[in-house]
């Protein structure tokens, strides 16, 4: 797998998609800008991961990652950026610096940065309509539950409205909605591009149920060791002690990372998936590097030792 190249062939998809969503004018920087140069691309390499899995283990002669595959893989990746640019606003998470430089409404303005974010949720349905699969009308049902008012939009209003901080449970049903459901369209969407014909079987049934609840599990331990690579400094700022929930919830949050992290393993274990293994121990590394000489000082804001799940992480991305 040469990483590199699949990453710079996804970024180019992905210009090459969006350049067909909107007109050459005054206001199509503002999407650009916040879209290139592209991110870690890690929902859109999930998607490559799963067609080239799936499709080799249903013994597809033809092309794995098709167009369409191209279509899913640069729409997840449209819809996580719009999501960026309304969470980094004043009126949500109010951050002045996305990927090392100035956020998009600090760099247009705040009226830009909403219809920007608009522009590319709208962007990002409209690739699906592109779609020649027989089945995208059950990605989209999927997509539009997972991201809707009962997935994605409703963890925000979880998170925004501070009820995630009102018991470990919501924290934990504000990750699974917030974080997990973009990450389980880009899994089941590219799966269900795949096989057209035995979508009904029962056998594809069983692989849908154990890859939905895989999104789930790699959405909260996302989200949890995400947390938990914030308190790499030796003091934390006030905000980070009022928001973290390691040091809130040590032991639970633990447990249930330690519970995903399990999943997650068992399921490559069971399953033949080479590429999507990669692809999660790849930013399991990342992970690692991030806590990597700070250990100490996380140890020391959630009161444990961390020798458990860097086992674990290490294991994932060996």
């Amino acid at each position: 797998m040469d990483i590199k190249k699949t990453i710079e062939e996804l970024s180019n998809n992905l210009r090459r998609h969006i350049s067909q969503e909107f007109y050459d004018d005054f206001f199509s920087e503002t999407y650009t800008y916040s879209l290139f140069p592209a991110g870690k691309l890690f929902r859109p390499l999930l998607v490559w991961s799963v067609a080239q899995d799936f499709s080799k283990a249903q013994n597809k002669d033809s092309q794995s990652f098709t167009e369409d595959h191209a279509l899913m893989a640069s729409l997840v990746e449209t819809h996580h950026t719009y999501t960026l640019i309304h969470d980094d606003m004043p009126c949500m998470d109010n951050d002045d610096v996305r990927r090392g430089r100035p956020s998009t409404h600090k760099q247009f303005g705040q009226w830009q940065a909403l219809l920007s974010g608009d522009g590319l949720l709208n962007a990002s349905y409209s690739m699906f309509s592109k779609m020649k699969s027989k089945n995208m009308p059950y990605v989209l049902k999927y997509s539009t539950w997972a991201l809707g008012p009962k997935g994605l939009i409703l963890g925000q209003a979880l998170d925004l409205s501070g009820t995630m901080t009102e018991s470990f449970q919501d924290l934990v049903l504000t990750h699974k909605l917030k974080t997990a459901r973009l990450i389980q369209t880009a899994l089941l969407g590219s799966y269900l591009l795949i096989d057209e014909e035995n979508l009904k079987s029962p056998r594809h049934y069983q692989s849908l149920k154990k890859m939905h609840k895989l999104g789930e599990h790699m959405g909260v331990a996302f989200q949890l060791l995400d947390d938990l690579c914030e308190l790499v400094d030796e003091e934390l700022s006030e905000h980070e002690n009022e928001v973290n929930p390691w040091p809130r919830f040590t032991k639970q949050c633990y447990n249930e990372l330690e519970k995903s992290l399990n999943y997650i393993a068992k399921y490559f274990e069971e399953n033949e998936t080479v590429n999507l293994k990669n692809i999660y121990g790849l930013y399991l590394k990342k992970i690692k590097t991030l806590m990597s000489g700070s250990e100490l000082n996380i140890e020391k804001h959630i009161g444990t030792k961390l020798n458990p799940i860097i086992s674990t992480l290490d294991g994932l991305s060996s």
